[in-house]
């Protein structure tokens, strides 16, 4: 099954995905921690939200801001975390982007700042 997916960039701010599964639990909809650093988001159809601080998510980081220009360019750089979002291609794309808005602004109180990039299309989203 193919699937798609978001990036969401950060610095620092999360050693694992407790924060958000704590702040996320307000919005009535399932969740499930399968790891410290995984959660499903969501019924019948799952977002896959995956944290990921290895030493290549800077280097990614980098390459990202180079080659996909963004105002905050200088500040994506130096991004060491990120969460992959990730679903179904059958999934609804209305409620894949309603569990999207219930996280991103969770997440941006959680670490400070974030930036929201689709790899696949090679945009950035505000």
């Amino acid at each position: 099954m193919q699937r798609l997916s978001l990036l969401i960039l950060f610095r620092d701010g999360l050693h694992d995905l407790n924060d958000l599964e704590a702040a996320l639990t307000r919005y009535r909809e399932p969740l499930q921690q399968v790891a410290p650093d995984h959660l499903k988001f969501g019924a019948p159809l799952e977002l896959d939200i995956k944290l990921s601080s290895e030493s290549h998510v800077l280097i990614e980081s980098q390459e990202i801001a180079e080659f996909f220009p963004h105002k905050d360019s200088s500040a994506i750089a130096l991004c060491n975390q990120r969460l992959e979002l990730s679903w179904a291609m059958k999934d609804d794309p209305g409620l894949i982007t309603n569990l999207i808005g219930l996280l991103e602004p969770e997440v941006n109180r959680l670490v400070g700042k974030c930036w929201t990039f689709d790899p696949h299309a090679g945009l950035w989203f505000s």
